[in-house]
């Protein structure tokens, strides 16, 4: 049996192509086979899944599986160097993966891959994206991990996200990051800390108290953002480094507080 190996060297210009361009062949060969996401990360050497590192890898195919063999539009923001944007375009064949830099890339677009450059704390950039891009089924925030940007752009991307979609932001250790930590200044605080609780952790804690809205007993100094944007919420869950936002509709009424309180 010919590998893949000796038919991708014999594609007429192979060896004209660019690194990228190469990358971006195999990972559309890759897409034929049913091959595990963890393995893809890996494959592509994103820092999604690596030994001493992140371990994404096994929520994400959790996560993923329902969308693989259909077209789903996914939204990555911060790409590096492009490795998870392979490895999303070999896992989901019929996929449409938009991946956003503030840096220009536009080396790594390829088939079925597009690029944008793109500030995420940037409201026309983020406004001008969904205008032109429309509806998402994942979005995943790997920016700069700022808690300020974070936050930002999940209030901002949410809504774009569509009914039974997913939000995940990654690195959420830089929330209980303050000052220099690494070769960066993060604007993270400790946990005992009230300037924790406006840590991108700390604001989805108490996004998490609202899931139950419909439960309180009194509207004395409740957020009526935050309110609203947990009746767009099934689920948060909260893993090692990521915090992942299920879309959907949370309208049920409390079974004793007066029907659930109108809003």
């Amino acid at each position: 049996m010919t590998s893949i190996g000796a038919v991708i060297r014999r594609l007429s210009g192979w060896n004209e192509l660019s690194w990228d361009k190469k990358r971006a062949i195999v990972a559309v060969l890759l897409s034929l086979f049913p091959i595990s996401l963890p393995k893809l990360l890996r494959l592509f050497g994103s820092d999604k899944q690596f030994d001493h590192g992140h371990r994404y890898g096994g929520t994400y195919a959790r996560l993923f599986k329902k969308y693989r063999y259909k077209a789903p539009n996914i939204l990555e923001i911060g790409i590096l160097g492009g490795s998870s944007l392979l490895a999303w375009r070999a896992y989901f064949p019929f996929g449409r993966i938009i991946g956003c830099d503030i840096v220009d890339k536009s080396n790594l677009s390829a088939p079925g891959i597009k690029i944008y450059k793109l500030d995420q704390s940037s409201q026309v950039d983020l406004e001008n994206l969904v205008e032109r891009e429309g509806e998402f089924h994942i979005i995943i925030d790997d920016g700069s991990d700022l808690c300020e940007h974070q936050i930002f752009s999940f209030n901002k991307l949410f809504d774009s996200v569509a009914d039974g979609g997913t939000y995940i932001i990654e690195d959420i250790q830089t929330s209980y990051w303050n000052g220099k930590v690494g070769s960066a200044t993060w604007d993270g605080a400790h946990i005992d800390n009230p300037a924790f609780a406006n840590t991108c952790v700390g604001y989805f804690l108490r996004l998490a108290t609202y899931l139950n809205y419909a439960e309180f007993t009194s509207m004395q100094n409740v957020d009526m953002e935050m309110m609203h944007r947990a009746q767009t919420i099934r689920t948060i869950e909260f893993e090692h480094n990521l915090i992942i936002i299920h879309k959907g509709a949370n309208r049920d009424p409390s079974n004793l507080v007066g029907g659930g309180l109108k809003t």
